[in-house]
């Protein structure tokens, strides 16, 4: 069975690798961050989703995933996007706006930091748009 496994592992890797590809190199980069949608409070232990609004670099990025780091009550925010180097076609202007909800937990009873980055100023120094949410006990509005 693990020979098998590895097997279909190892067609897959080599199938999915192939040097003759024409669509052109992957690339990512992060996208700003325009805005956030989330509760002014949490309440322990419960599901909240939040909206994040960014803005596209082309109208040929597509949303890739998060890049998210977390210390202690800190969690620090960017949005992947990727696209295609050999796609001419790329422009930018026009609705570069999109969407991502993620399902956040609050595990914690006291507060949480959250940074989405929204790209870097003048002096490349990244900017963040920084909420701070308080969490309540279960049942406390």
């Amino acid at each position: 069975m693990k020979r098998l496994l590895l097997l279909v592992f190892i067609t897959i890797l080599s199938t999915g690798c192939s040097s003759d590809d024409d669509a052109g190199d992957l690339m990512q980069n992060l996208a700003s961050v325009l805005s956030v949608d989330m509760p002014e409070t949490f309440e322990f232990g419960q599901t909240y989703e939040i909206e994040i609004l960014y803005k596209r670099p082309t109208s040929c990025h597509t949303f890739t995933g998060l890049d998210v780091s977390r210390d202690e009550n800190e969690i620090t925010i960017g949005v992947v996007t990727s696209f295609r180097t050999s796609n001419p076609n790329c422009v930018e202007t026009g609705n570069l706006q999109a969407t991502s909800v993620i399902n956040f937990v609050a595990e914690r009873d006291d507060f949480y930091i959250f940074k989405f980055w929204q790209g870097r100023n003048a002096a490349g120094t990244d900017q963040f748009l920084t909420i701070e949410v308080p969490v309540t006990p279960p049942g406390v509005e």
